[in-house]
């Protein structure tokens, strides 16, 4: 029997681990989805600047270092704001990313950072770019906020993060799909991590102060 897991509001239904992971996986299906389909009718293919390359594999995980320092300075402060940021994916998330097995956590990332990137960055970005470099960094970060708005702070972060894995497509002479990738994917997977951590942590607090009462 699969195990059920409380979902975001009480009064919304409850998912399995296979559901959870097939909303998942359809969402961010639709987006790469998307991306090939923008491709396709405006000749801008969303894995065109996507080529392997150790180097720039590389580079992808050195890049993860500062958006893992924001991560941190986001889990320590006491803003009102981050703290209830905090508090909201711990406790919507966590659940269900708790309930996942380690190779459920990878490939979760992997799909983020996969498809996120090759619409955000390998189509709309690189699309608009042709008509208009400030309308191309503008538009595709503001619906990347938009895509991760679960609260407006949390939107106005995502869009930050983006502004810098574009600008690592941005300030390549030869730009590589593959450096954002995997900065995306190994920031998520860390992030991931970091919340299932804090989750339990919390659960486990709970737990014993119910016993103390």
């Amino acid at each position: 029997m699969q195990r059920r897991i409380s979902a975001i509001s009480d009064n919304e239904p409850s998912l399995t681990h296979s559901q959870f992971l097939t909303s998942a996986g359809i969402f961010e299906g639709a987006i790469l989805v998307v991306a090939f389909i923008g491709g396709w009718i405006t000749g801008c293919a969303p894995l065109a600047t996507l080529s392997w390359s150790v180097q720039d594999f590389g580079f992808g995980i050195l890049a993860t270092g500062p958006m893992l320092i924001l991560l941190t300075i986001c889990m320590v402060s006491r803003s009102k704001g981050l703290v209830q940021i905090r508090e909201f994916v711990r406790d919507s998330i966590g659940p269900y990313l708790s309930d996942c097995r380690w190779f459920d956590i990878v490939l979760l990332a992997i799909l983020a950072g996969v498809c996120e990137e090759a619409f955000f960055r390998g189509f709309l970005y690189l699309w608009i770019q042709d008509w208009n470099p400030f309308l191309a960094v503008l538009i595709s970060n503001l619906l990347f906020g938009l895509a991760h708005a679960v609260t407006p702070v949390y939107a106005m972060l995502a869009a930050f993060l983006g502004l810098y894995l574009t600008a690592l497509i941005a300030a390549d002479r030869t730009p590589n799909l593959l450096i954002p990738m995997i900065a995306h994917t190994l920031y998520d997977l860390i992030a991931f991590i970091i919340v299932i951590r804090d989750f339990r942590k919390h659960e486990s607090e709970e737990q014993q102060t119910q016993n103390e009462a």
